[in-house]
């Protein structure tokens, strides 16, 4: 999985929308979408702050996700 489906996957189990992440990360909706599609690049900087917002840590969010997560 890529970084981007690590930041979707964390966002939903948050139950968050694209809207209410970034309000609290004071970044547009629009953004997010594209980061969450490997389309925008993310300042070093603003990962602490969306770990936080997501209550994941640094290492998790990075780590691969294995597909049999998304089952229910």
């Amino acid at each position: 999985m890529s970084f981007g489906s690590n930041v979707r996957f964390y966002r939903i189990n948050q139950r968050l929308t694209l809207q209410e992440l970034s309000e609290k990360l004071n970044v547009s909706a629009n953004y997010l979408s594209k980061l969450e599609q490997n389309k925008a690049k993310m300042k070093p900087e603003f990962l602490p702050d969306l770990c936080s917002a997501l209550n994941v840590s640094m290492t998790d969010l990075y780590k691969e996700i294995k597909d049999n997560v998304f089952e229910r």
